[in-house]
């Protein structure tokens, strides 16, 4: 063996690999395609290459100066080969067409681990030919290895410099799709020959722009590979022997949870890299914990807004609204807020044979009588399980009741752990309310709760102020307010002023119980042929009153008639009635004595003809 050749050999070698060391990185490829040539210097062989081990491959590629190498040999080894003392070392079969050349395949070695093989190819090798060979491919062995290393601290140290800019910039962000598009543009950049795709669940919703694909977790579930990464926290492979693929499956892992999944799409390698593997996770994890750092925050933004919205509507409803204010505020607020499609407000009735009342500021459909079913059903519900209703899909839990939206809540309103009614809120839409703004509406309700049953009781004590506690209707005072008002603003009005006759013998009679009974039935029949904006009141005693604001005196007379035929015909015992009607309009210097007199004086007229009967009053100026 020529020694001399031999150290011209080693220091052609190191030289070489000191110019490629200068670089930041330098290629094996290039590396090994130098070798290739500098081999063919120094024994006389046709063709060179070199089986360098491919990790993503999970075999040996061929590495060599000439193209005509690669187009006649196979140019995967597989792994197995490793396992094996005498590979191939005249092995035709290496050539992907029939070949006379002779071949030798020398085994490359990091001490006792094979890295590769020396691959030449010769018309005849000599017995000296075959031992240069052998010395080459130690001496090739020495220089890979320490290429190795150094190409494995570059890129050690490259990763971490990524991972360090990485980190930095993903602590700087509390934006979820800035930390995912920074991942995807990472790999890119790094492994650009793979496609990405981010799994997420619906607390991350995907910008457009972004691969991203939704993560579902139920038993019709396609890609069970993906659930299981996302479940377990766990790296997952893949393998689709069809088209060989090869997919990764790294979790976006914080460290209170896992928050999606990076799906990594590898067509052309047959595994995936324990040391890249592990960058990549490490990747992962900070994104996963810069996207838990922005949820943390957008959680706690979002709290902050709530526990305003709640101060600020607690703070309004208590500013003494009365209940038709409270209700259209209210709607208003979960309208803007939860974006519901239909509202409504439920009062439980406690001294009544109908069980609710659907008061005002509810939405349309509630005041319907398609809403009678739905309400009765939930609100049995509520009543029963006194608690909440949160239901993403109406039509699956209750098929039989029809509704036209699926997203449903009912919130009840309790006061001294009394249910006293309820919110609902819809919307057509299935699993449209979150369960954070379920939990945000109970809070709402909660604390709106008191305002509520405050300004019913309020309107409740207004209404027992202005009214009889025997008949419901109002009371003299309050309609002299009322009338006082409408003279000032109204072009005209009528009043009526009615008697029960013979009333004191019909107490002496019968007792001052029925009596009473009999006062309410008149008062009843009163109310029941009236307009909506028409009043009616006690005047005193068996005495009763009615107002028809902007009715002319025909329509006060018209309204006295009907009423004395009405109590005569639907009284038991049966009574009668005496009627004054008195008339204004803005024309006259009027004032309510005025009109009250006028009506007295009539029906003081209406008695003295018989009673049982209608007299008008005089207008003013005219002769008595």
């Amino acid at each position: 063996m020529d020694i001399n050749n031999r150290l011209s050999r080693c220091e052609s070698w190191y030289r070489m690999l000191d110019t490629f060391m200068q670089e930041n990185t330098p290629s094996i490829d290039e590396v090994m395609t130098k070798i290739c040539e500098k081999i063919k210097q120094f024994i006389p062989v046709q063709y060179v290459g070199i089986y360098y081990y491919d990790a993503w491959k999970n075999g040996y590629s061929l590495k060599t100066d000439d193209p005509v190498v690669g187009k006649m040999t196979v140019e995967i080894l597989p792994a197995s080969i490793v396992a094996k003392d005498n590979p191939r070392e005249a092995g035709k079969e290496l050539f992907v067409s029939p070949s006379s050349l002779q071949t030798m395949l020398i085994p490359l070695r990091d001490k006792e681990k094979k890295v590769g093989f020396l691959f030449t190819a010769a018309d005849f090798f000599s017995e000296w030919c075959r031992q240069e060979c052998n010395t080459i491919a130690e001496e090739i062995s020495g220089q890979l290895r320490v290429l190795s290393n150094y190409i494995h601290t570059a890129k050690t140290n490259y990763n971490h410099q990524i991972l360090y800019q990485v980190t930095s910039s993903f602590h700087a962000s509390i934006n979820t799709k800035e930390v995912l598009e920074e991942v995807i543009t990472t790999l890119k950049d790094v492994y650009p020959g793979f496609d990405y795709y981010l799994y997420l669940s619906q607390e991350f919703p995907g910008a457009d722009d972004l691969p991203t694909k939704e993560l579902i977790y139920n038993d019709n579930v396609t890609n069970r590979v993906s659930v299981h990464a996302f479940l377990t926290g766990d790296v997952q492979y893949e393998q689709l022997a069809d088209n060989c693929e090869s997919n990764l499956y790294i979790p976006l892992r914080g460290k209170q949870g896992v928050y999606g999944v990076l799906q990594i799409c590898a067509s052309t390698v047959t595994t995936f890299p324990a040391e890249d593997v592990e960058f990549i996770s490490l990747l992962a994890n900070e994104a996963g914990n810069a996207m838990e750092n922005a949820r943390l925050y957008q959680q706690s933004k979002q709290l902050i807004e709530d526990l305003q919205l709640i101060n600020e509507t607690s703070h309004t409803l208590n500013s003494n609204l009365r209940l038709i204010e409270t209700t259209t505020f209210m709607n208003r607020q979960i309208k803007d807020k939860f974006g519901a499609e239909e509202i409504g407000f439920i009062l439980f009735k406690e001294d009544s044979q109908e069980e609710y009342e659907v008061l005002d500021g509810s939405t349309d459909y509630f005041l319907s009588r398609k809403a009678k079913p739905f309400l009765t059903n939930t609100l049995e519900l509520l009543k029963k399980q006194h608690d909440a209703v949160f239901i993403g899909d109406f039509s699956i839990k209750y098929p039989e009741i029809r509704l036209p939206y699926h997203s449903v809540m009912a919130i009840p309103m309790v006061q001294s752990k009394q249910i006293k009614g309820a919110i609902f809120v819809l919307h057509p839409d299935a699993y449209y309310f979150s369960f954070e703004a379920f939990k945000l509406i109970q809070s709402l309700v909660h604390h709106s709760t008191l305002a509520f049953v405050n300004s019913m009781l309020r309107e409740q004590l207004e209404h027992l102020v202005i009214t009889d506690y025997l008949t419901s209707l109002y009371s003299r005072k309050y309609l002299d307010e009322r009338l006082q008002e409408h003279l000032s603003e109204d072009e005209q009005g009528a009043f009526l002023l009615i008697d029960i006759d013979d009333f004191k013998k019909f107490n002496d009679t019968y007792g001052h119980e029925l009596g009473d009974e009999l006062i309410i039935q008149v008062a009843t029949i009163i109310k029941g042929h009236i307009g909506a904006e028409d009043f009616a009141a006690r005047w005193g005693g068996e005495e009763l009153a009615v107002y028809l604001p902007n009715a002319s005196i025909e329509d006060g007379m018209e309204t006295a008639h009907q009423l004395v035929k009405q109590v005569e015909a639907f009284t038991e015992p049966t009574v009668t009635i005496s009627v004054g009607v008195s008339y204004w309009n803005k024309g006259q210097d009027q004032h309510s004595g005025n009109v009250f007199d006028r009506a007295d004086e009539a029906l003081y007229q209406a008695k003295e003809l018989g009673k049982n009967c209608v007299v008008k009053a005089k207008c003013i100026g005219e002769p008595k």
